[in-house]
Protein backbone atom coordinates (compact mmCIF):
# COMPACT_ATOMS: atom_id res chain seq x y z
CA UNK A 1 0.00 0.00 0.00
CA UNK A 2 1.78 3.70 -1.06
CA UNK A 3 1.06 6.61 1.47
CA UNK A 4 2.16 9.72 1.17
CA UNK A 5 2.22 12.92 2.31
CA UNK A 6 0.67 11.87 5.65
CA UNK A 7 1.52 12.81 9.17
CA UNK A 8 1.72 10.25 12.27
CA UNK A 9 2.30 11.01 15.48
CA UNK A 10 2.28 8.95 18.71
CA UNK A 11 0.66 6.36 16.93
CA UNK A 12 2.16 2.37 16.45
CA UNK A 13 2.76 2.29 12.40
CA UNK A 14 3.20 -1.06 11.07
CA UNK A 15 5.74 -1.46 8.11
CA UNK A 16 5.58 -4.67 6.23
CA UNK A 17 3.99 -4.32 3.05
CA UNK A 18 3.49 -0.10 2.97
CA UNK A 19 5.65 2.14 1.33
CA UNK A 20 5.75 5.80 3.24
CA UNK A 21 6.87 8.76 0.32
CA UNK A 22 6.99 12.11 1.78
CA UNK A 23 5.10 11.61 5.42
CA UNK A 24 6.25 12.91 8.39
CA UNK A 25 6.31 10.58 11.80
CA UNK A 26 6.98 12.44 14.89
CA UNK A 27 6.67 10.12 18.35
CA UNK A 28 5.84 6.91 16.33
CA UNK A 29 6.60 3.36 17.42
CA UNK A 30 7.25 1.41 14.04
CA UNK A 31 6.91 -2.06 14.11
CA UNK A 32 8.39 -4.20 11.73
CA UNK A 33 6.63 -7.63 11.77
CA UNK A 34 9.38 -9.21 8.84
CA UNK A 35 6.41 -10.75 6.57
CA UNK A 36 6.80 -8.58 3.72
CA UNK A 37 8.83 -5.26 2.05
CA UNK A 38 8.41 -1.50 3.41
CA UNK A 39 9.88 1.61 2.41
CA UNK A 40 10.52 5.13 3.73
CA UNK A 41 11.08 7.24 0.90
CA UNK A 42 11.95 11.28 1.60
CA UNK A 43 10.25 10.93 5.00
CA UNK A 44 11.04 12.82 7.87
CA UNK A 45 11.27 10.67 11.55
CA UNK A 46 11.27 12.89 14.65
CA UNK A 47 12.21 10.57 17.96
CA UNK A 48 10.42 7.34 16.97
CA UNK A 49 11.34 3.80 17.91
CA UNK A 50 11.94 0.60 15.35
CA UNK A 51 10.54 -2.39 17.51
CA UNK A 52 10.60 -6.04 16.21
CA UNK A 53 7.66 -9.17 16.43
CA UNK A 54 7.11 -12.10 14.49
CA UNK A 55 9.82 -13.58 12.12
CA UNK A 56 11.56 -10.49 11.92
CA UNK A 57 12.04 -10.94 16.25
CA UNK A 58 13.13 -14.58 15.43
CA UNK A 59 15.71 -13.02 13.37
CA UNK A 60 17.65 -10.60 15.43
CA UNK A 61 17.05 -13.30 18.01
CA UNK A 62 18.95 -15.68 15.87
CA UNK A 63 21.65 -13.25 15.00
CA UNK A 64 21.91 -12.49 18.40
CA UNK A 65 22.45 -15.96 19.13
CA UNK A 66 24.99 -16.78 16.48
CA UNK A 67 26.77 -13.46 16.99
CA UNK A 68 27.42 -14.80 20.84
CA UNK A 69 28.55 -18.42 20.18
CA UNK A 70 32.23 -17.20 19.44
CA UNK A 71 34.69 -15.69 17.15
CA UNK A 72 33.21 -17.20 13.96
CA UNK A 73 29.67 -16.45 14.71
CA UNK A 74 30.97 -12.58 15.68
CA UNK A 75 32.37 -12.35 12.28
CA UNK A 76 29.41 -14.08 10.41
CA UNK A 77 27.16 -11.13 11.70
CA UNK A 78 29.93 -8.17 11.34
CA UNK A 79 30.12 -9.39 7.79
CA UNK A 80 26.56 -8.75 7.24
CA UNK A 81 26.41 -5.79 8.79
CA UNK A 82 29.22 -4.89 6.55
CA UNK A 83 26.98 -5.73 3.70
CA UNK A 84 24.10 -4.03 4.60
CA UNK A 85 26.70 -0.93 5.39
CA UNK A 86 28.06 -1.14 1.70
CA UNK A 87 24.59 -1.66 0.13
CA UNK A 88 23.10 1.47 1.30
CA UNK A 89 19.94 0.76 0.00
CA UNK A 90 16.68 2.56 0.71
CA UNK A 91 16.51 5.80 3.19
CA UNK A 92 15.90 4.82 6.51
CA UNK A 93 14.49 8.11 7.36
Amino acid sequence: MKISNNKFSNEEVVLDFHEYNTCEFTNCRFVVLGFGPFALNQCEVKNCEFTFAGPAASVIQTMSTIYNIGDQGKNLIEGTFEQIRKAGGGNPG
